[in-house]
């Protein structure tokens, strides 16, 4: 059995949609990556209600935009350097503006239950030392970001609980989640870089997603990241919001290449000025990252996925 000491730390981020995985976390997921980290991307709806979407007849049907999407996901990944992408393919909820006719089969409207019970057994499998998500507003308001923070927290929850052991090696601290942020000054500045760079009109990210900068308790230099960052944004090509963040993030100054977390668990445990996911954790051996491998998993099943260091993927989740 390989022991403790040579797993390499592993970094899992939980997201609704591809696309996501980003705009909102791709510099991190690609500097850890490049740092030697094992890094794992859970997507859990398959964005089949994104531009291009209809219920049917001659347009272009939910299935037809999953499967781009879930290439599109692929490809962005692969920039990404990411080792392991797990689709869990529950229906996308959309965006209509009456909630109530949100189907019921949405990942939105599902029972979190079966949803929870996959996540937790992926956390046994993997292992992870961070976990990111969405904060309790999904960062966006959208319904499916919102039951996708909800499940990875109770998840979290059931696998840090059952730990009894440190995940990281020899770290002596247990795995920790984060939430991704955007604090008010940098959305301020990125807007006004948009503003003044961009064609008249463009899309830019609205200013209530931001939270008070005091509120922000990490702050992640990926600007040596931030290329593949663009790149994987671009792949995600069928989408017009990736397309509006790939204009943006490809005018993006020095001081805006960051992307920024708050710590939920432990709870009060950064330090001031934390720049780092992973900090006091072992510091991995940089490696090539493998490419990465889709996993779809259609329904849940009753097997318990068994753990072991630096685990490869699991066969019955």
């Amino acid at each position: 059995m390989v022991t403790a000491p040579s797993r390499r730390p592993t970094l899992m981020a939980v997201h609704a949609h591809p696309d996501d995985e980003s705009s909102q976390t791709g510099g991190t997921l690609a500097r850890y990556s490049a740092a030697g980290c094992r890094t794992v991307l859970v997507t859990c709806t398959d964005g089949g209600r994104g531009d291009g979407a209809s219920d049917g007849g001659a347009g272009t049907t939910s299935s037809r935009v999953a499967a781009v999407r879930s290439a599109e996901l692929a490809a962005a990944a692969v920039a990404l350097g990411v080792d392991e992408v797990i689709e869990l393919g529950h229906p996308d909820s959309g965006m209509p503006e009456d909630p109530a006719t949100i189907a019921p089969e949405a990942f939105s409207r599902m029972d979190p239950g079966p949803v929870v019970r996959r996540l937790t057994r992926l956390m046994h499998a993997y292992r992870p030392d961070v976990v990111i998500t969405y904060p309790p507003d999904g960062l966006s308001f959208h319904p499916d970001h919102i039951q996708a923070h909800r499940v990875t927290v109770d998840a979290f929850r059931q696998y840090r609980a059952s730990a009894a052991r440190p995940t990281a090696a020899t770290a002596g601290t247990g795995p920790r989640l984060y939430y991704v942020a955007v604090s008010r000054t940098r959305l301020r500045a990125v807007r006004r870089r948009g503003e003044s760079l961009l064609p008249p009109g463009s899309w830019l990210p609205p200013l209530e997603i931001a939270i008070d900068d005091a509120a922000v308790t990490t702050v992640v230099d990926v600007g040596e990241a931030w290329p593949r960052k663009v790149a994987a944004l671009a792949a995600h090509r069928s989408q017009a919001d990736a397309a509006a963040l790939h204009a943006l993030f490809r005018v993006a100054g020095p001081d805006d290449r960051v992307e920024e977390f708050v710590l939920a668990v432990p709870a009060g445990a950064h330090m001031p000025g934390e720049n780092d996911l992973f900090a006091g954790f072992p510091a991995p051996s940089p490696a090539p990252s493998p490419a990465p491998s889709s996993r779809h998993f259609p329904s849940p099943r009753s097997t318990t996925a068994t753990t072991s260091v630096d685990p490869p993927r699991p066969a019955a989740l």
